[in-house]
C-alpha cells in the first residue's frame, strides 16, 4: 500500500493545516482558564529545599503533651532528599 496516497487526518485543523503548509497564524485561543490569584510570595522547590535544616529538633513549646500524638522524636526528611529504593525506581 502507497502511504503518500493516504491522508491522515490526525491532530487539530490548524495543526493539520500548518504540516501541510497552510498558512496559519496561530492556533485558536484555548478555552479560558479561571483566573486564580498567585500568591505574593511563591517559592519553588528549590527555594523550600535549601530552608531545611537537618540537625532542627522540635521547638520547646510544641513538646508539651498537647502536640505528642502528633510528634516525632527525629522529624522526617524531605522526601526530595530520601533516595529512591529500588522497587521506585523500577
Amino acid at each position: 500500500r502507497n502511504m503518500t496516497a493516504e491522508t491522515l487526518n490526525f491532530g487539530p485543523e490548524w495543526l493539520r493545516a500548518l504540516s501541510s503548509g497552510g498558512s496559519v497564524t496561530s492556533p485558536p485561543p484555548s478555552p479560558a482558564m479561571p483566573k486564580y490569584k498567585l500568591a505574593e510570595y511563591r517559592y519553588g522547590r528549590e527555594e523550600m529545599l535549601a530552608l531545611y535544616i537537618k540537625d532542627n529538633k522540635v521547638p520547646e513549646d510544641m513538646q508539651d503533651k498537647e502536640f505528642a500524638a502528633i510528634l516525632q522524636d527525629e522529624p522526617m526528611q524531605p522526601l526530595a532528599l530520601v533516595p529512591l529504593t529500588e522497587e521506585e525506581q523500577r
